[in-house]
């Protein structure tokens, strides 16, 4: 029997090497050697909690809580675990047996491996949410300097992959802020609701101690304590499905946009260019500059969304009260976040260098003018709309798709076909309907594609997102500034 391990009184024989290699695998200890500085925390709070209790006698919490601030640095290098001792509750309770003696007997009393690894989790996913909220911010600061900066850059718009109505390169811009800072929105209520601490629920049913799940929860920085012990348990893979799936969508909502512009930035269209720092070269062919990041970033959704079903199928059968199967939710979640965090930056740095060409953008818009020449002729000439709608098909079928071939002639032929009656058609006003230059005047209301509505509704978003970066600070702010007052509070304790 490994005498490690700190469940050995039950066993004969105890595990074999196999088991534990296979629970400890590779990525699993990696895993644990990143949650191991959040499980160093919340054993500090959870011991200076139980001897302010009056659980554990004072000289032994005074020892174990130095030998926890000792070990903060190791567990902050990323070298804690050897995982032929096991995880990192193991490898703690044995570095402070060699330390301390029986002393170290007590530093485990009132809590279980159980919810201290989803508080060890929940540590490190706020950490990291906490980044993503930031990057999440530059982006749409990103994207609203962009929509103001092309507000007036006339560009085709497109609906089943055809030249549809005239859009703007700023209105493409605001249309992804504003997706983002929905998604944002919502991954900050996910957050509110994930920011309860689970410290204290045991293995899933409380603790034979009348400990204070309050304290911990404000010492580590948590909005409060769990509800209820078996919740707190049992959420842990759901909780981490509720954010891996706000992720999933953040990254679709990228990947979307890489693909608009990767089509944009073929030399056969030449909207945009994709910066070189963001492509790589062919091994073959000398003349290319493949899109690879834009394609990435594309990938990583899938990712996330491979993630999202692992944690769904590996808690779907699970029944209350924690199972080993929840485990592999610290795999999905870890790398979900980390997967988001990296993309997230990247894809600012590539959306920040987007160079657009628009006299090409402008030139090609030309041919989604016709819905523009039909409303023409409601306003101008009464005619019904759908009457309009076939006149003007029946034009563009008589120039044989020539847009700038239209003349008043070809839609006076168009009418007479349709409504057999005669009405002279004012080629001035085709002219007006034609010049790509006032494209963009047609719309306007509040939400459409006019540039001084778009630059009003551009105001709102930047101020949204102002909203949403206070919010962020003041979490970031809580988040740091409890962990260093836990620490210099258990100095204080330490010396008193």
């Amino acid at each position: 029997m490994n005498k490690s391990k700190i469940y050995g009184g039950i066993y004969t024989k105890g595990p074999s090497k196999k088991t534990d290699a296979f629970i400890m695998d590779p990525v699993m200890t990696l895993l644990e050697n990143k949650l191991a500085p959040y499980y160093i925390l919340e054993t500090i709070a959870h011991n200076l909690m139980v001897a302010k209790q009056g659980i554990i006698p004072k000289n032994s919490a005074v020892l174990i809580l130095k030998n926890l601030l000792k070990l903060s640095n190791k567990a902050d290098g990323g070298k804690l675990i050897n995982p032929t001792i096991g995880d990192v509750h193991e490898n703690v309770e044995s570095i402070l047996t060699k330390s301390i003696g029986e002393n170290a007997a007590w530093f485990h009393i009132a809590r279980s491996r159980n919810d201290q690894t989803v508080v060890d989790q929940k540590l490190f996913t706020k950490k990291c949410l906490l980044e993503i909220f930031e990057m999440l911010n530059k982006i749409e600061n990103t994207l609203a300097n962009k929509t103001a900066l092309y507000v007036n850059a006339v560009m085709p718009g497109y609906t089943h992959m055809r030249l549809a109505m005239p859009s703007s390169f700023g209105f493409w811009w605001q249309s992804y802020l504003d997706q983002i800072l929905d998604i944002h929105t919502i991954l900050k209520s996910v957050y509110e609701v994930y920011d309860k601490c689970p410290l204290g629920a045991g293995a899933s049913y409380g603790v034979n101690w009348k400990i204070d799940p309050a304290f911990t929860a404000q010492k580590l920085g948590f909005a409060g304590p769990f509800l209820n012990a078996l919740s707190a348990i049992d959420n842990r893979g759901i909780e981490d499905a509720n954010i891996i799936g706000q992720l999933s969508i953040i990254l679709t909502v990228l990947s979307r946009m890489m693909e608009d512009l990767i089509i944009w930035s073929m030399p056969e269209l030449n909207y945009v260019a994709i910066s070189e720092e963001f492509t790589t070269g062919s091994s073959i062919m000398p003349q290319k500059m493949n899109p690879d990041i834009a394609e990435k970033i594309k990938s990583k959704s899938s990712k996330l969304i491979a993630n999202l079903n692992h944690v769904l199928i590996a808690m779907k059968g699970t029944p209350s009260g924690y199972n080993r199967d929840s485990a592999e939710s610290k795999v999905a979640i870890i790398s979900s976040l980390e997967e988001t965090l990296s993309t997230l930056s990247i894809a600012n740095d590539l959306f920040e260098k987007i160079i657009p060409n628009v006299e090409i953008m402008k030139q090609n818009s030309i041919p989604s003018l016709p819905t523009k020449l039909a409303d023409m002729l409601v306003k101008q000439y009464h005619i019904p709309f759908r009457t309009a709608h076939k006149i003007v098909g029946k034009t563009i079928h008589l120039v044989q798709g020539e847009i700038n071939k239209i003349t008043g002639n070809a839609i006076e032929s168009s009418i007479e076909l349709i409504m057999d009656k005669k009405i002279n058609i004012d080629e001035q006003l085709i002219k007006e309907v034609f010049d790509v230059n006032s494209a963009l005047n047609q719309y306007e209301y509040e939400g459409s594609a006019g540039p001084e509505h778009v630059l009003e509704v551009n105001e709102k978003l930047i101020k949204k997102t102002a909203m949403l970066k206070k919010w962020t600070n003041n979490k970031k702010d809580i988040f740091v500034n409890a962990q260093e007052n836990l620490i210099k509070e258990v100095e204080n304790y330490i010396k008193s």
